[in-house]
């Protein structure tokens, strides 16, 4: 309801954050990257096209983005009436992907810089094993030595030299959109732990659990009840049909008729509370496996 009564305000402050977090401080740090960033001396003919190269991708998604702005009023309305129809859960649904959606750019840069930082790193291992007279055996996927001429020895010490004096331009370009791609994919994690949390909120399980421990029995545990001990059962043998009798007296009279018994007990033990809270640790399995991995930064 609050978000559908001030619908206006809450777009216009959403524009606003969003403008400022994804273009303007992303345009400010590429403009600081071109100088000197940290008292790092960078190279100054790619700085300066690896600057002008993000700065037009930024002025293009601005372009791109510019016509869906006017459509936020309505994203917010949206988000306000689907709380109606799912709950907060569905507000947290639809606030992960606006943000997906939103900080795109920053994953088109993210892989722009991967691409170049990881051409710059193969060819320096190629070229490397050039020093060593060593090459990658494509077929057999093994390094094997190799006789190179002097020609290809000379060409290959000036490219490694070339790159080498390139890399930490081309490092600091790399590093700056990793933190900015992880920042956004640390936040829709933090959406979809809460959206789990909600999802999966074991309150009432937990009241009833305090309130009646046999409403959720986990198991059975059987022992010997005090109450029969040195008991014997005689058994009617001269009688088919009658019921067992049970006698407190220890010492059998005839060992023909009277048999010494154990009885046991069985009661119900319900579940621990903590298996209440199965469901989170499944939550923090499928967490680790999509926002902890490997794989993390290649997802869009």
């Amino acid at each position: 309801a609050v978000l559908v009564a001030h619908s206006h305000e809450v777009s216009t402050w959403v524009l606003n954050a969003l403008k400022q977090h994804t273009v303007t401080s992303l345009q400010q740090t590429i403009v600081w990257l071109r100088g000197w960033p940290a008292g790092l001396k960078l190279n100054n003919g790619l700085d300066g096209f690896l600057a002008e190269l993000f700065l037009w991708l930024v002025h293009f998604w601005t372009l791109v983005f510019q016509p869906f702005t006017s459509c936020m009023r309505a994203v917010v309305v949206v988000a306000g009436y689907s709380g109606f129809v799912g709950g907060c859960s569905m507000q947290l649904a639809v606030i992960s992907d606006t943000l997906a959606l939103t900080t795109l750019h920053t994953y088109w840069f993210y892989m722009v810089a991967t691409r170049i930082f990881h051409w710059q790193l193969v060819t320096l291992y190629s070229l490397f094993n050039l020093f060593r007279g060593r090459k990658h055996n494509v077929l057999r996927n093994r390094i094997d030595s190799c006789d190179y001429d002097l020609d290809q020895l000379l060409i290959g010490t000036i490219l490694f030299t070339l790159l080498t004096y390139l890399f930490p331009t081309v490092l600091v370009y790399y590093l700056t959109f990793v933190g900015r791609r992880l920042a956004v994919i640390m936040a829709q994690g933090l959406l979809e732990i809460m959206l789990g949390l909600l999802n999966h909120n074991p309150a009432l399980y937990v009241a009833l659990r305090v309130r009646d421990p046999r409403m959720f029995p986990g198991g059975v545990c059987y022992d010997t009840n005090s109450k029969y001990e040195r008991r014997f059962i005689e058994a009617a043998w001269h009688m088919p049909g009658s019921p067992v009798r049970l006698s407190r007296d220890p010492i059998p009279l005839s060992a023909r008729n009277r048999m010494n018994v154990t009885v046991l007990h069985m009661r119900s033990l319900p579940i621990p509370v903590s298996a209440l809270f199965f469901q989170y640790y499944q939550i923090w399995v499928q967490f680790s496996a999509t926002y902890l991995s490997q794989g993390i930064l290649s997802r869009p």
